[in-house]
């Protein structure tokens, strides 16, 4: 549908315009036909075409936020409160046995939501992104059948260009010699590969008579495929000379190509006490974009992430980053990264670029606008749209933009919003992840028994939908195949669309500073 957006547009082009006022208009093909001043003539088809003027407002409008670390089937969960914590690294933590464990606490409450609810566990999981502004969303689910569409793009499956998906991603280490023989030869400037690496604490130096982390060897096993193209996630013991490793590996293959680290300080420091040394990434020319990996060890969505890191880059890294750098992270960096596979940018505004916008309020009237994006909250997403649909926002502005068969939603209390899903409508997926709540094994047998009962292949499009995760299942493995759920398992209330009350208690309870001072960033 064609749509035009008046306003204070941050466009996060190569030049960084802010054209206050300017115009954006959305085509019908899902693109973006001209950004420009307010005052230059608008493109031909647009004279029919709604308008929403924000100009009045001083509200933003800039590219929806870009989150590429996430973990999908788990984030209906809210945070692991493990006792075990910090892990050496990622292999330890998935063996946790003491209360509240990995596997009844995380791995087969998603399992049974995965099996038992899997379109409205995805809708919920999209409209918690577009809550927070985001609108492309990385850490699809294994499935039976392809995943297609939804409130937001899965940068996972989402086929850009020509219906191709160029997109590879591993939340799990792969063999050395599949990543030397297979997969290497897959990253040839026009695929991107999303690969966790190096997540864990840093070697014991320099003090011997700690553990040395395994994680660094994964990084070595990696060295086929540091060329242009390569995403990695975590990267959190990962040294200075590693970093310049890697650049120069891409540098070597194309002179003008940057590698990319995704930082997700919430979940490092929750997991680790320890996270990414971004600073000395960046030194080494390495592209730095941002993740809130997945709920129970994270934050929201990048909209929350994103302060996250200005805590840090304010009071451990002096400040390394100024603000429209820290908005980079969320926008055109991790958009520059995907753009080697997608063609059309998802980060940055641009005649061409795919039309996924957010609009944000400031929260205070002429504040500066990376720092308003910084400062926002869910309080001050105005309007999302999402290929060039409106998918969520204020019933004023969802009005205006044209939305059509709409849902009442109040993420937080007294926010009042509308959300437009394709599937079941937000009553629906409320409906349903209340009743596998409620009975978690009739809900388990009922799924169970849908898929014994297809006769057809799993990925025929009319099969069952079946959602697997992308993470080790730790004890629950032992019981792969059978019938039965844990005796007593208890399937939690979703995690809540915002940073709520309950989130900011676990903050208090987990004693770690740099993720304490986030609820002074909420009030």
């Amino acid at each position: 549908m064609a749509l035009v957006l008046r306003g204070t547009v941050v466009t996060f082009d190569e030049q960084h315009r802010v054209l206050d006022p300017g115009a954006v208009y959305v085509g019908d093909d899902g693109r973006l036909a001209a950004v420009q001043p307010a005052e230059q003539p608008a493109p031909t088809g647009f004279a029919a075409a709604p308008v929403v003027d924000l100009t009045a407002t001083g509200a933003l409008v800039l590219p929806g936020l870009v989150d590429l670390h996430g973990h999908l089937a788990y984030h209906t969960l809210p945070l692991w409160e493990a006792v075990g914590v910090p892990y050496l690294h990622h292999d330890r933590w998935v063996d946790e046995r003491h209360a509240p464990d990995y596997a009844s606490t995380v791995t087969w409450p998603a399992k049974v939501l995965g099996h038992a609810a899997p379109a409205e566990l995805l809708a919920y999981v999209g409209v918690k992104a577009l809550v927070g502004g985001t609108t492309s969303v990385q850490g699809a689910p294994r499935s039976t059948r392809p995943l297609d569409g939804g409130p937001v793009r899965i940068v996972d499956t989402e086929k850009l260009p020509a219906g191709r998906d160029m997109v590879l991603t591993s939340a799990l280490q792969q063999d050395a010699e599949v990543l030397r023989a297979e997969t290497a030869s897959k990253l040839d400037g026009t695929r991107v590969l999303i690969y966790h690496v190096a997540e864990g604490r840093r070697a014991a130096e320099p003090d011997p008579a700690k553990p040395v982390s395994h994680v660094h060897r994964e990084f070595a096993d990696l060295a086929p495929c540091l060329r242009p193209g390569l995403v990695c996630v975590h990267g959190t013991a990962l040294t200075p000379a590693e970093f310049a490793a890697w650049q120069g590996a891409v540098t070597a293959v194309d002179p003008a190509e940057r590698g990319t680290v995704v930082w997700s300080p919430f979940s490092n420091l929750w997991l680790y006490r320890e996270t990414t040394d971004v600073v000395a990434a960046a030194a080494q020319g390495l592209r730095i974009a941002l993740g809130s990996d997945w709920s129970p060890s994270g934050t929201k969505h990048v909209l929350g992430e994103l302060k996250v890191a200005d805590g840090l880059n304010q009071h451990e890294l002096g400040g390394h980053f100024d603000d429209r750098a820290l908005c980079d992270l969320v926008t055109a960096n991790p958009g520059d990264a995907l753009a080697t596979a997608w063609g059309p940018q998802v980060g940055r505004l641009a005649a061409g670029s795919a039309a996924d916008l957010l609009v944000l309020e400031r929260r205070q009237a002429g504040q500066d606008v990376y720092r308003a994006v910084v400062d926002a909250t869910e309080r001050n997403v105005l309007l999302v749209v999402v290929r060039g649909r409106p998918r969520y926002g204020t019933r004023a502005l969802m009005t205006a933009a044209g939305a059509a068969a709409t849902s009442a939603i109040e993420p937080a209390p007294g926010l009042r919003r509308r959300v437009a899903l394709d599937g079941p409508d937000w009553p629906a997926v409320k409906r349903a992840l209340a009743r596998v709540r409620q009975d978690p094994q009739a809900a388990w047998r009922d799924a169970q028994d849908a898929l014994a009962a297809w006769g057809g292949p799993l990925d025929d499009p009319d099969a069952p939908l079946a959602l697997f995760g992308d993470m080790p299942e730790g004890e629950a493995a032992a019981l792969a195949g059978t019938d039965d759920l844990p005796a007593g398992l208890v399937v939690p209330e979703p995690d809540a669309l915002t940073h709520d009350a309950a989130f900011f208690a676990a903050l208090d309870r987990s004693g770690i500073p740099e993720l304490q001072r986030l609820k002074a960033r909420y009030p």
